[in-house]
């Protein structure tokens, strides 16, 4: 099997169907909608769209991120620069540098198409770990304020604080 990162304890390689099963159990979410998303997700990776890597630590599924390449959702959708969608640690394998791994990996192939990259995280307290591992890492707001369902929200209109109240950071090098 080739890895892109191996170690004692974690190794990251690019993930096929065989590892959908493996991942929904591990998620603990081995729900259809789930097992689809993922699915979409590998069929886009066939179409040279996009990468999805998988993080295993110890041989279990850890988590997961999908890079694309000219992305087209969140605040910069259409603007034909890569893309982090859905960086994905699993409750049990936080906080041993495994969402660092897979940013690492992503970015490196991110610097072969763009000298930039961007990703739009939540607000809501849920992600306030992945907020500040993306700002320490360097990615900045892209200045237009917050998005809601991947739209700008203009001042003063009304928003719901769930998934879909997001801000888009990006990172140049």
């Amino acid at each position: 099997m080739d890895f892109l990162f191996h170690s004692i304890d974690i190794d990251v390689r690019i993930m096929n169907d065989d590892d959908i099963p493996f991942i929904c159990r591990a998620d603990g979410d081995e729900s259809q909608k789930n097992m689809d998303y993922l699915k979409r997700q590998l069929e886009n990776q066939e179409k040279n769209e996009c990468i999805a890597l998988l993080a295993l630590y110890n041989g279990a599924a850890a988590g997961y991120v999908f890079l694309y390449y000219r992305c087209r959702w969140g605040g910069m959708a259409g603007c034909n620069i890569p893309g982090i969608v859905d960086l994905i640690v699993f409750e049990k394998y936080r906080r041993k540098k495994i969402a660092t791994i897979l940013l690492d990996i992503a970015e490196d192939i991110a610097k072969q198409h763009s000298n930039k990259i961007y990703l739009d995280v939540c607000l809501n307290s849920d992600y306030g770990a992945a907020q500040r591992l993306y700002i320490k890492r360097g990615y900045i707001p892209d200045g237009k304020g917050v998005y809601y369902k991947e739209k700008i929200c203009e001042t003063d209109a009304v928003c719901r604080n769930n998934d879909e109240l997001t801000l888009c950071l990006v990172k140049e090098w």
